[in-house]
């Protein structure tokens, strides 16, 4: 919006002129609209659109007018001035007027110059000032000011030799040198010519200029500023108050951060910070505001206590393996939630030995304690084989049984008392309603620890699940929470979920623990259908739409799952469709003819590779195809009963090249670094069903960089789905990894 600016001089002595300066709309024409009252010296500054406007803002501002409009300058040295009568004498718009009552008269500048600043002195700089005009959004536009000692007004950072008037009447000059030295205080990337704005709220930023003398202003009631005043937390929160003598303000935090707020304003006083830090807070301080039941505070109290447990020389008698340097970490935070009495989660990563890590932690144990492992039932072998490999003497003391047989036979357990109950894979389980959670509830021990290398799997609510199991007096604060968030977003809940159970949850990743892991690639083959299955995915597809325009009530997610199923059975080999969609017998399979060609080419580099896929009849397939072109194999899909035997053979045997697997048999609890190529052959939408099965490969044990091919058909659902994959990994859950919910929008347009 475009302004003029009048400059009306009222005689009032000989030579001496007052100046009042009137503001209206420019709207190009002759004509002298009415003027507009009440505008602000800021807002003018921000929105004037040539130097000549510019200059005559910041004479209003260092002549001591009010800060709206009209603008007065009773002072009539500083009209005296070389610079200012230049200033003054190229505004357009110049007019007299005998008396605020009398009409006005148009006039060239009446001004005459009398004295040169040379005569002024240099003013001393006080600091800097920044204020805040939008409390909603306190971090955008902070107006930056500049205050001089005696100096009515604060003045715009942008330096100028226009004199200044003091409260006693005298004028003085900015100081270019103090002005430029202060100004270097402010972020990288600060313009005079716009206002400040602070990237994520930060409030460090606000608080290393307040201790360097900067002061914050916010609006108050009575249309003016109020100073803020900084506090600091004990968990170290920074955040600024209107009230200086009570910090009661932190304890709003939290509801702030449920609106999604980075203020509070109550019983008139204003503060600032920033929502997020509301999750650095001290985890007892933090489960006091949601609202935590004496026992569960005490809970998190014990968490300050801190343990150093000489667990190193008990090892090397005991454990006949030496553990990486994050893996001993591992046992010391088991040994420490035992100490505390927390159950707890070891969450690490796919592949970084969570089952030596507490194997350890009971060999820390008295040697009469009796302990349960609870797993699925692929991975008890694997649980009894490390026993006896690595601590012989824990067999007499563990019993080990699957979830499904620890449900029929409940009563074989139910009565005894355990020391501690190790529960594996626990995303199994799923949540409180499940036959296998109520099972397992009901065993007595002294001591809970769940092991899950793939939380992605399982909602925040089933992540709840598993801390009432761990820790039954949780079941009082999730309840809590789900009031209080109630009317939040559901990441707003994840959030507070993960803040709240973090500390009884210990994640590494490959990336952060194995440096010297080899590196793995991935990359993307493209695989071109033959002109039949084209043919017959076109006529499938062309289906499905017509199925969803014809709008069946109620069916259309059921159609369109159906649908994703069957375009991918077709892009992986049209022999697993119906006949009825075929309309034909035997169909050479484009994709498995690419899969036996890499195959192949891997042999003859004495390369070991996995397949996955999800389809065990593709794999059946490729079957025949491996054994007609004298490539060695071996298999493990869900049926497979003796999942040890083809394992070892694989790892050991040089002549097996290749090893087939349905991803959910080999989702948990395999081993297999004698391959360093993977082929994905088909893939779903969540990155992690693929993550589980380059981690078969690349983790502990690998000594060769994994190369990763994922085959995609050309112009298919296969990639929408990669395009999915990348959408997904955008989404976090309270585990800070993909999130495994799949909307009505993303399987619809999987086919759209």
């Amino acid at each position: 919006m475009a302004y003029r600016y009048f400059c009306i001089y009222e005689k009032i002595a000989d030579g001496h002129y007052k100046l009042r300066v009137e503001v209206a709309l420019d709207t190009g024409g002759k004509s002298l609209l009415p003027f507009r009252r009440k505008i602000t010296l800021s807002y003018l500054q921000n929105v004037a659109d040539n130097q000549t406007q510019y200059d005559l803002i910041s004479l209003l501002c260092q002549g001591g007018t009010v800060e709206q409009s009209p603008f007065e300058i009773d002072n009539v040295s500083i009209l005296s001035y070389n610079t200012v009568v230049d200033i003054l004498r190229k505004q357009p718009f110049s007019y007299s007027q005998s008396s605020p009552r009398t009409s006005l008269s148009r006039v060239s500048c009446p001004l005459e110059i009398k004295k040169p600043l040379l005569q002024i002195p240099v003013g001393k700089l006080l600091h800097g000032e920044l204020y805040i005009d939008s409390v909603n959004s306190w971090n955008i536009g902070i107006r930056v000011m500049i205050r001089y000692e005696g100096a009515i007004n604060s003045f715009f950072p942008s330096f100028n030799e226009i004199p200044f008037v003091l409260i006693d009447g005298s004028l003085a000059l900015r100081d270019y040198k103090a002005e430029t030295k202060l100004l270097t205080d402010l972020p990288l990337g600060y313009s005079q010519e716009r206002p400040l704005s602070i990237k994520g709220s930060d409030t460090s930023i606000l608080s290393g200029l307040v201790d360097k003398g900067w002061k914050l202003y916010v609006p108050n009631r009575q249309k003016g500023h109020s100073s803020l005043y900084k506090y600091t937390t004990s968990s170290g929160i920074i955040w600024f108050s209107t009230d200086s003598t009570d910090n009661k303000y932190q304890f709003k935090m939290l509801d702030a951060f449920l609106k999604s707020r980075n203020y509070i304003e109550s019983d008139g006083q204003i503060a600032i910070f920033n929502r997020k830090d509301v999750l650095q807070q001290a985890d007892d301080e933090f489960a006091s505001q949601v609202g935590a039941s004496q026992d569960v505070l005490m809970m998190y109290s014990s968490l300050k206590n801190s343990f150093k447990f000489d667990i190193e020389a008990q090892l090397i008698q005991k454990l006949h393996a030496t553990l990486r340097p994050y893996q001993l970490d591992g046992v010391q935070w088991l040994q420490q939630q035992r100490a505390n009495n927390c159950g707890c989660l070891l969450a690490d990563e796919m592949g970084l030995g969570k089952t030596i890590q507490v194997i350890a932690h009971l060999c820390c144990l008295p040697s009469e304690s009796r302990h349960l492992v609870i797993a699925p039932v692929s991975l008890l072998y694997n649980w009894q084989e490390e026993v006896t490999r690595f601590a012989p003497q824990l067999l007499e003391r563990i019993q080990f049984v699957s979830y499904d047989m620890l449900r029929i036979h409940l009563d074989n357990y139910i009565n005894r008392v355990y020391d501690t109950i190790i529960i594996d894979e626990a995303q199994i389980i799923k949540n409180r309603d499940t036959k296998r959670y109520k099972a397992i509830v009901q065993l007595k021990c002294c001591h809970r620890i769940i092991l899950t290398g793939t939380p992605i799997e399982n909602s925040v609510e089933d992540i709840w699940s598993h801390f009432m199991l761990l820790n039954p007096s949780l079941r009082t604060l999730h309840d809590r929470l789900r009031k209080i968030c109630a009317n939040s977003t559901e990441e707003v809940y994840v959030t507070l979920s993960g803040k709240l159970l973090h500390p009884f949850i210990l994640r590494r990743t490959k990336d952060e623990v194995l440096k010297q892991l080899p590196s793995r690639t991935e990359k993307n083959i493209y695989v071109e259908l033959s002109h039949k299955e084209t043919q017959i995915y076109e006529n499938i597809h062309q289906a499905v739409l017509a199925a969803l325009s014809n709008g069946i009530s109620g069916r259309v997610t059921s159609i369109v799952l159906e649908a994703i199923l069957r375009l991918r059975q077709a892009c992986v080999s049209a022999n697993m469709l119906p006949v009825t969609l075929t309309h034909s017998g035997y169909i050479e399979s484009t994709k498995l003819n690419l899969v036996l060609e890499y195959v192949r080419q891997f042999k003859s580099e004495s390369r070991k590779v996995l397949v996955f896929s999800q389809f065990v009849k593709a794999l059946q397939e490729l079957e025949i195809i491996l054994s007609n072109n004298d490539i060695h194999f071996r298999k493990l899909y869900g049926d497979t009963t003796d999942r040890k035997t083809p394992i070892q053979q694989f790892q050991k045997d040089k002549t097996i090249d290749a090893f087939l697997i349905s991803l959910k048999a080999g989702g948990v609890g395999l081993n297999l670094t004698a391959a360093d190529r993977v082929i994905l052959l088909d893939d779903w939408w969540n990155p992690a069903v693929e993550e589980q099965a380059m981690g078969r490969a690349h983790r502990i044990g690998q000594i060769h960089n994994v190369l990763v091919l994922r085959f995609v058909c050309k112009n298919t659902v296969e990639e929408k789905i990669l395009q999915l994959h990348q959408q997904k990994r955008q989404t976090t859950d309270i585990f800070e990894r993909q999130t495994d919910k799949l909307t009505i929008d993303d399987i619809r347009s999987l086919v759209e």
